[in-house]
């Protein structure tokens, strides 16, 4: 609903529910651009096949795929800071399941590390810290590990994306493995895929 009317849509294809607010939002600024001949059809049609690469999303055919088990599941979020920690958090909760979750981490020297990390304590059962290749500005791989160790949760490193994926799988066949810290380590795995 804005000042031009209100209109009734599909949920968006997109997971969490903080994708409503966004798609919200850019939906009342498309409706404000005069240049753009933007109907609700257009509206409804585009939700249902929107795409957000890295931000929830779920790795299900690709190379990475051969490095786990056909019973993990890969989801990389471009989360880096805590409030986009707690959105995270809040959507591996949602997913009411069982398994462990184990998490790939890769993160850049300027951001709050701890904190981010404290939110997942009660929701990730293990850390696999990593640099992030080609990057200058990162936390290095064993100096994250233990930051993560200090927030309580199990922590250790790995050389490559590619052998955490593997060591992760080999620790639990059925984990769900949350890659995440980072839009340059989310864009690294999606290259590597």
């Amino acid at each position: 609903k804005d000042n031009m009317d209100k209109i009734n849509l599909p949920l968006p294809n997109l997971n969490g529910d903080f994708q409503i607010s966004n798609v919200s939002t850019a939906i009342a600024t498309a409706r404000k651009l005069d240049q753009f001949k933007i109907t609700n059809k257009h509206i409804k049609k585009a939700i249902t096949k929107i795409r957000s690469e890295g931000r929830l999303q779920n790795i299900t055919r690709g190379k990475l795929r051969k490095y786990v088990s056909k019973n993990n599941q890969i989801l990389i979020d471009g989360a880096h800071n805590p409030l986009a920690a707690t959105v995270l958090e809040k959507y591996l909760g949602s997913l009411n399941s069982k398994r462990k979750i184990i998490m790939l981490l890769g993160m850049m020297a300027n951001k709050e590390h701890g904190k981010f990390i404290k939110i997942f304590k009660k929701r990730v059962n293990s850390i696999i810290a990593l640099d992030i290749p080609k990057q200058k500005n990162i936390i290095r791989r064993t100096k994250l590990s233990k930051i993560a160790k200090s927030c309580g949760i199990p922590s250790k490193t790995s050389s490559s994306i590619l052998n955490a994926l593997k060591n992760a799988s080999q620790e639990n066949d059925k984990a769900i493995i949350v890659c995440t810290g980072s839009l340059y380590f989310v864009g690294e795995i999606l290259n590597l895929n």
